[in-house]
């Protein structure tokens, strides 16, 4: 049967999805999304940081009575988020170009929110929990998070990413020019 469940936002890895890290989907939406653009005249380019706080909440869950959540809480999808950080070092540590500029796989992270698909780099993740239950299971935790959009140098010879990097920034320009069409 398939899923009834709204995707709110993930984080993928590209290529084939049964090599972990598995996708991680997000809970609940973030209420507030940061993105952050800086333009360097050295390297003449915009980098970009896009930045948010996933909520992680086992309440619902353990009232329904599953059973990961009753028995771990939201260890699991804790574990999940920092399996993504620990497989993209492992990606960089692999490739002597990952060593030189920090990425060289020819996989990459992927941002999904809406209808926004953009290839990113996990930057840092700040993991608060907040609630644990009585047997020390997490069971409330906030987690922040930093993402840096891949650069054209990051991605320059995988066919793939530059791909979706070119479509975010045709998408990007095809809503600007929504505001041409409506009246200020």
């Amino acid at each position: 049967m398939p899923s009834t469940r709204i995707l709110k936002g993930a984080l993928l890895y590209s290529g084939a999805q049964h090599i972990k890290p598995r996708p991680f989907v997000f809970q609940f939406n973030p209420e507030t999304i940061t993105r952050r653009q800086v333009y360097s005249s050295g390297a003449r380019n915009v980098s970009e940081t896009i930045r948010f706080t996933l909520v992680l909440n086992a309440m619902e869950g353990m009232e329904q009575q599953d059973p990961v959540m009753t028995e771990h809480g939201i260890y699991p999808q804790i574990a999940a988020l920092e399996e993504i950080l620990s497989y993209q070092k492992q990606l960089s540590s692999n490739s002597w170009l990952g060593g030189l500029f920090g990425f060289g796989s020819s996989r990459f992270l992927i941002w999904i929110y809406g209808d926004r698909v953009i290839p990113v780099m996990l930057q840092n993740m700040t993991i608060r929990e907040q609630i644990h239950s009585s047997t020390l299971k997490p069971i409330h935790a906030v987690v922040d998070i930093s993402l840096r959009v891949l650069t054209e140098r990051d991605l320059r010879r995988n066919a793939e990413g530059l791909a979706m990097l070119a479509a975010y920034r045709q998408q990007r320009q095809r809503k600007s020019e929504l505001i041409e069409a409506s009246p200020v």
